[in-house]
């Protein structure tokens, strides 16, 4: 038969309550940017590593490489947003060698310079607030084992998460 531990006596109380105050004073306040419209997330602060990196490195292939996101959920993410905003938000390149590429249309310059403002105007107020580049890069990629369990079932599609994560970015109700 095991033994209940006793309880905490009063310097172990405050001991606790002392740790508890301090966690609270180092706690980091985290925001999150969106956009929606008729109540749908359609861009958030995922878009602006995306649209940045377009319009830096003039590749949606490089940019997905340098933010950690998968092609795929990078390109349905600008398909959403194209959805929502019913335009084009980007336009490929034609041509050969470093001609050829991504640009963004000047709805994707808007949209980025939106984005950009309002994250601006929440970190000027909290200090940053917004996510780091390896929580964007977590949003646009699954866990490799739910990818190694997928390979060989082509018709089988699943949703991967982080556990307590909006997917993709999306805010939660």
């Amino acid at each position: 038969m095991a033994t209940r531990p006793s309880p905490p006596n009063a310097t172990q109380r405050a001991a606790r309550l002392q740790n508890a105050h301090e966690n609270i004073i180092a706690a980091q306040v985290k925001t999150k940017v969106w956009l929606e419209l008729g109540g749908e997330f359609f861009a958030g602060d995922g878009g602006i590593h995306l649209l940045g990196g377009i319009l830096q490195h003039g590749s949606l292939a490089r940019t997905v490489r340098e933010i950690g996101w998968s092609y795929r959920h990078a390109w349905g993410y600008l398909r959403r947003a194209e959805r929502a905003l019913g335009t084009p938000i980007v336009r490929n390149r034609p041509g050969r060698g470093s001609a050829r590429g991504m640009e963004l249309t000047e709805t994707g310059h808007l949209l980025l310079e939106r984005l950009r403002a309002l994250r601006d105007r929440i970190d000027e107020a909290l200090g940053p607030s917004g996510p780091t580049p390896d929580e964007v890069a977590a949003r646009g990629r699954a866990p490799r084992s739910a990818v190694r369990s997928a390979r060989g079932r082509r018709a089988a599609r699943s949703r991967v998460r982080r556990a307590g994560s909006p997917p993709s970015d999306r805010p939660t109700r």
